[in-house]
């Protein structure tokens, strides 16, 4: 009589499906925290204190950074004063009531630099436009 041989296999065999989903998700995570970081302001402003703030609640809103040296940025991108007033143009094409303008001033930024933006916007219908402050 015969004695039967078993058949081993031998070697590890890993579950590696716990391992991708860390993996995916780490990726979403990522893309998330970096989609984040770019669209902060990437510009170092001192903003001027405010005893009283009012915050809307706007569907859109166009943040224009005006730096001490006279330079506009908008969404870390650096603009020129007729690229602000295009932007300041077609938001108001597209829906005066529901389009605001916040400026983010350094609270060193001579007033010269600030008031053209101001004029820009009542000339294209704009009422809605505030300052970016620090609350106290």
């Amino acid at each position: 009589m015969r004695v039967p041989t078993a058949t081993r296999q031998h070697g590890l065999r890993f579950n590696i499906t716990p391992l991708i989903d860390v993996v995916f998700l780490l990726v979403i995570f990522f893309l998330v925290a970096s989609h984040f970081a770019r669209s902060e302001p990437s510009e170092t402003v001192e903003l001027p204190d405010a005893s009283q703030t009012t915050e809307d609640e706007e569907v859109r809103r166009l943040v224009i950074t005006v730096q001490q040296d006279g330079r506009y940025s908008v969404s870390g991108q650096e603009v020129s004063l007729s690229g602000i007033e295009e932007m300041i143009r077609d938001g108001a094409e597209a829906g005066v009531s529901s389009f605001s303008v916040r400026i983010r001033g350094d609270r060193r930024t001579p007033f010269e630099f600030i008031e053209p933006i101001m004029l820009i916007c009542p000339k294209h219908g704009i009422t809605k436009f505030g300052f970016h402050v620090l609350e106290r």
